[in-house]
């Protein structure tokens, strides 16, 4: 069932790509407009998938000092430690399992649908089209310019997406950011460059999303902050006094005071 299920897709992205094609005469353009079609289709669950790991990773990231604290306390006994984080996590309401369904289930959902891509435009007969300064999609790029870019933009969209960590995680995630875009440079150098035009336009257009993303966060936590106005009391005037009244001018120009 899920395999006729994936041919079914396959067979519609396909004739997409073919669709496209009828309408630019172009194979680059085709695959830059399939890649753009599919991403848009999969942007609400990709923002979903989004907003779920961005809410856990600052719920977890604001624990950090409590956390930080437990493991000094408890770091000898693990069965301690871990019932004291629970007890922790219980009292601040923070489920360490809860974004799990909602951030992996668009994942689980998108993830078959670009597998299918991704085999779509592998065995894709392009013949000899070409592309800018590639002379077939079918082939490597012998320049090397599409690996490069795959990687640059996978470091980048990297580097948009983790929030600030903690003083422990970021050497760890600095690393992660490096590694893995050399890691999918190398992997993908001898990939069809019609493959590797469809991974850079897909990292372009997550890239804009992650943009638009942040911005929405950014602007969401301006708002919920209110500017502090500072207000200054003036003394109350004692109306039963008539001795704290200001003095009232008479005709004549002479100002008329209570004497004491």
């Amino acid at each position: 069932m899920f395999s006729q299920l994936l041919d079914v897709l396959a067979q519609a992205m396909e004739y997409l790509l073919r669709f496209f094609y009828n309408w630019t005469g172009n194979y680059g353009i085709s695959i830059i407009l399939l890649t753009l079609f599919i991403r848009l289709i999969l942007s609400p669950l990709i923002h979903k998938q989004n907003l779920s790991t961005r809410k856990m990773q600052e719920d977890m990231q604001e624990l950090q000092p409590e956390i930080k604290k437990l493991q000094e306390k408890y770091g000898n006994n693990s069965q301690k430690l871990n019932e004291e984080m629970m007890k922790l996590y219980k009292e601040k309401g923070i489920n360490p399992l809860g974004g799990c369904l909602p951030g992996c289930l668009p994942l689980l959902i998108q993830l078959p649908i670009l597998m299918v891509l991704y085999r779509v435009l592998m065995a894709y007969d392009y013949g000899q089209a070409g592309f800018l300064w590639l002379p077939s999609l079918s082939q490597k790029d012998p320049y090397f310019i599409l690996p490069l870019l795959m990687g640059v933009t996978t470091f980048w969209q990297q580097r948009i997406s983790m929030p600030p960590a903690a003083e422990g995680a970021q050497q760890q995630n600095a690393a992660m950011m490096v590694v893995m875009p050399i890691f999918l440079v190398f992997i993908s150098w001898n990939l069809p460059s019609g493959v590797l035009l469809y991974w850079f336009v897909s990292n372009l257009f997550y890239i804009l999303q992650q943009y638009v993303l942040n911005n929405q966060i950014q602007r969401s936590k301006s708002l919920s902050v209110e500017p502090e106005i500072s207000v200054k009391a003036e003394p109350a005037v004692s109306l039963k006094d008539p001795s704290s009244a200001a003095p009232v001018a008479k005709k004549g120009g002479k100002i008329n005071a209570k004497k004491r």
